[in-house]
């Protein structure tokens, strides 16, 4: 998964960052949709990731080996899930310095909220901004314009609610504008909470 990163002007050129994600399987007519709604209306993202949920956002204080060591101890308290996307809401990012559209997610945030508990259980918890609690959803707009993403039609996107399956965590890497895959986790529960 290599492409170039327009959509982040805050963050510098040169810096290496860690994420982890995950990226709802849906069918094909809401995969199409999804991608459509995602090149037009956020291009420079969709070019560079799959429509996906964050859980672990961009740090820098840890290693890719500890957040994989992360991702397969949380790994074995799930089994894959579904999620469902029923409703939006606008945001304005101030870190990013721009206003997003984003599909809230109902079934399945209990245990996005979990995995998102448990891969910051670590030494990079301090980047983690207790100001901004973690709601679980997907970003398919980005617009410093919130006139243009209140506009949005979101019947561009199909039916509400959406309906994926969340199946493996992600460690990604990104470093010089491209995000690198470190590591793929499948979920497979094999321990209780």
């Amino acid at each position: 998964m290599h492409a170039f990163l327009d959509a982040t002007p805050l963050m510098r050129h040169d810096q290496t960052v860690i994420y982890v994600l995950t990226y709802p399987f849906f069918d094909d007519v809401a995969a199409k949709n999804i991608a459509r709604f995602r090149a037009w209306h956020e291009p420079e993202r969709a070019r560079l990731v799959p429509p996906h949920i964050t859980l672990v956002f961009g740090v820098s204080s840890v290693g890719s080996a500890d957040l994989i060591a992360l991702a397969e101890a949380a790994a074995q308290r799930f089994g894959p899930f579904a999620v469902e996307f029923p409703d939006f809401r606008t945001v304005h990012d101030s870190f990013e310095k721009t206003d997003k559209l984003m599909l809230n997610v109902s079934r399945g945030a209990d245990e996005l909220f979990q995995l998102h508990q448990a891969l910051y259980d670590g030494p990079h918890r301090t980047e983690f901004d207790p100001e901004h609690s973690f709601q679980p959803h997907m970003t398919v707009a980005t617009n410093p314009d919130p006139g243009i993403i209140n506009a949005l039609n979101i019947a561009d996107l199909g039916t509400l609610p959406l309906t994926g399956m969340i199946e493996a965590l992600e460690i990604v890497l990104l470093e010089n504008r491209r995000l690198h895959l470190v590591q793929r986790v499948r979920l497979q529960k094999t321990k209780p909470f």
